[in-house]
């Protein structure tokens, strides 16, 4: 028989029915520090945080340092800063060009990430790997931005000519193609805040039909 008032929430009665059934409660603190919490209940504790990617090849030490970086990467989600952690995990020289960066300048708001081939090796960037670093950088970019993932390939050549110490000619030719394997976007659906919709089972994301 509960001594709980009729008024009493649904907390308080599952508090009541926890004690009744004489749970440990002290355990709980610990399952909230990513240091001390179990570790099978570790996709639970991420999920309670909101991660935006959960990887479950990671080895127990990378999940803890996933869900102790959780709120620290939740106070600059939506800022550049955000993109260049989220790229840095992948990869160093992956980059990113914003729209007022670009001569001439793209529309505003928009920005590239850019994966240069001859610095980044070819056999890294599969198409697995850049749709990963697509559906991470769509969770922690601004909401208002748009990107391209972009893959280039550039080349600087440069011929010095001289003749009696003197300078003769500089010829510069620069060389830029692209790739662009890009999502389509604009079918991935999105809650009312912008926020792009995973799967069940958070590998992807919903689209239109």
């Amino acid at each position: 028989m509960s001594l709980l008032p009729t008024n009493a929430t649904a907390a308080e009665r599952a508090l009541e029915e926890a004690m009744l059934a004489k749970i440990d409660l002290s355990k709980v603190g610990r399952s909230w520090d990513p240091a001390t919490c179990p570790a099978q209940d570790l996709p639970f504790l991420a999920w309670g945080l909101a991660i935006s990617h959960w990887d479950t090849t990671w080895t127990e030490a990378e999940k803890r340092a996933a869900v102790a970086g959780a709120i620290p990467f939740h106070q600059i989600k939506g800022t550049r800063a955000a993109v260049e952690q989220v790229l840095a995990r992948f990869h160093p020289l992956l980059s990113i060009v914003e729209w007022w960066e670009t001569s001439p300048a793209r529309e505003p708001h928009t920005f590239e990430v850019r994966a240069n081939s001859l610095e980044i090796p070819v056999d890294f960037l599969t198409p697995e790997t850049a749709d990963a670093i697509i559906r991470d950088v769509a969770a922690a970019k601004p909401l208002r931005a748009h990107f391209d993932f972009v893959q280039s390939l550039e080349a600087q050549a440069k011929i010095y000519m001289a003749a009696g110490g003197m300078a003769g000619s500089l010829h510069r030719a620069d060389y830029h193609a692209e790739h662009d394997t890009s999502r389509d976007w604009s079918l991935v659906l999105q809650t009312e805040d912008g926020e792009p919709i995973l799967t069940e089972d958070g590998a992807d994301y919903l689209e239109t039909a």
